[in-house]
């Protein structure tokens, strides 16, 4: 594991909190939701969610990154499924 994506073996999250993400659903709301998602799916602890001041794709938020993969548009609706198709796969 690259020390870059991991740290102390957690996996780590970067939710774009810039104003255009944070006024469109991402930010706190998107944060918010993800940790219980990781909560649901019982992976909490191996994951840090941080909040990043802008992730440069204001057109194409809210952002997330995982990993240094980038998501678009993604709502905390999106939350669950992106803990299940993109977080669960990288702890494995």
């Amino acid at each position: 594991m690259t020390q870059l994506f991991y740290d102390d073996d957690k996996l780590r999250i970067r939710v774009c909190g810039g104003m255009n993400c944070a006024s469109n659903g991402g930010g706190r709301v998107l944060e918010d939701a993800l940790q219980q998602a990781l909560e649901a799916a019982g992976v909490a602890d191996e994951v840090e969610i941080f909040r990043a001041h802008c992730l440069g794709e204001c057109h194409s938020g809210p952002c997330v990154r995982i990993a240094g993969e980038r998501f678009y548009h993604v709502q905390a609706a999106d939350a669950p499924d992106l803990v299940r198709d993109e977080i669960l796969p990288r702890l494995k």
